[in-house]
């Protein structure tokens, strides 16, 4: 009984200590819960939508996913999760 107390308290604490997601992230959080209260999968083109992201915004989404069960195949590389989100033309 007091076992389950005091892991009822630690997740509760480690609900609270979640960082916000990053724009990016948040974006697509709202895209994918929005994919799965539809029923739905994710998009064929969800890779290269989370590849224009920045790594670190392109992570939290990726937690997001598979903690959400709509990424459950798919592997990720480190080298793909760490590349650098690519330049606009205009961006110097």
């Amino acid at each position: 009984m007091i076992g389950a107390l005091v892991m009822v308290i630690g997740l509760a604490g480690t609900a609270a200590a979640d960082p916000a997601l990053l724009p990016d992230a948040a974006a697509l959080a709202d895209d994918a819960t929005g994919w799965l209260l539809e029923g739905e999968s994710l998009p064929p083109d969800y890779r290269a939508r989370l590849m224009r992201m920045p790594p670190e915004a392109r992570l939290q989404a990726l937690v997001f996913l598979r903690r959400a069960g709509l990424l459950t195949a798919d592997s990720w590389a480190l080298s793909d999760i760490l590349a650098p989100a690519p330049t606009r033309a205009g961006d110097k």
